[in-house]
């Protein structure tokens, strides 16, 4: 896995400070990787993004009115009603739920509620 840094000038200061991006894999389960076309997806992401940031590129990168619909709440615009998220095969509410901050190596799968055993 290849990392990057890109470096960006902050507006209201002169000091330079590094971004770096990673890849996060992102595995699918059931009816999401039918809808997805794939069980695994590869994202371009800055480390320590949110699990709802990654979540949002995910529905972006997708582009799927199906999958959307599987994945994410109406009401809410939340994906937990519908799906359990793991973070390394731990339930993401065991940390901070749609705000933990991920790093590169963590492998995030969604499995539907709704899912055969």
């Amino acid at each position: 896995m290849e990392v990057e840094g890109t470096w960006r000038r902050s507006s209201s200061s002169s000091k330079a400070e590094t971004i770096v991006r990673g890849s996060y894999l992102v595995q699918l389960i059931g009816v999401l990787a039918t809808a997805a076309g794939k069980r695994r997806i590869e994202l371009e992401a800055r480390d320590g993004i949110p699990l709802s940031e990654l979540i949002s590129s995910l529905v972006l990168q997708v582009n799927n009115r199906q999958f959307t619909e599987l994945l994410m709440d109406s009401a809410t615009n939340n994906p937990l009603p519908n799906v359990i998220i793991l973070l390394n095969d731990q339930d993401c509410n065991l940390f901070q739920g749609m705000t933990t901050r991920l790093d590169p190596s963590t492998v995030v799968t969604i499995i539907p509620v709704a899912h055969g055993g």
